[in-house]
């Protein structure tokens, strides 16, 4: 600690200094109901062409079933099974920029949880960089 003598502390560290952020472990036990909100918000955005298309919607959405297992393509269910994944394997900045490719729907159901994981990234990224400065 006594390396840390005039080290500016970033602000990101200061402003959780009280109450903390999410664990990993809070984040992984949180992200099937985000992701599951994300994917019915998403599909219900996107469900403005055929009635085949509805109807599979209305189904999913009942049966809240997704991908578990990480597939390839750009489709929200896709998205957010390689977002779990990233989760699970605790890689939060290879989860934050798949969620990246969510429709505006999707982000703005699972927002809360991605503000959360976005600050324990933020803060991981700041302890890094202090780390590095006090080394110097």
């Amino acid at each position: 600690m006594a390396d840390l003598k005039g080290a500016a502390v970033p602000e990101v560290l200061t402003v959780h200094a009280e109450t903390g952020l999410p664990s990993l472990q809070t984040l992984r036990h949180e992200f099937p109901a985000a992701a599951r909100a994300a994917l019915d918000a998403s599909l219900q955005a996107a469900t403005d062409t055929s009635w085949t298309d509805r109807v599979g919607t209305f189904l999913r959405g009942q049966t809240g079933a997704r991908s578990l297992a990480p597939r390839e393509g750009t489709d929200p269910d896709a998205v957010l099974s390689r977002a779990e994944a990233a989760v699970v394997a605790g890689a939060l900045a290879t989860a934050l920029r798949e969620l990246a490719g969510l429709p505006d729907a999707g982000k703005a159901a699972m927002a809360d949880w991605l503000a959360q994981a976005q600050q324990r990234q933020d803060a991981a990224a700041a302890v890094q960089a202090l780390s590095a400065s006090v080394g110097q």
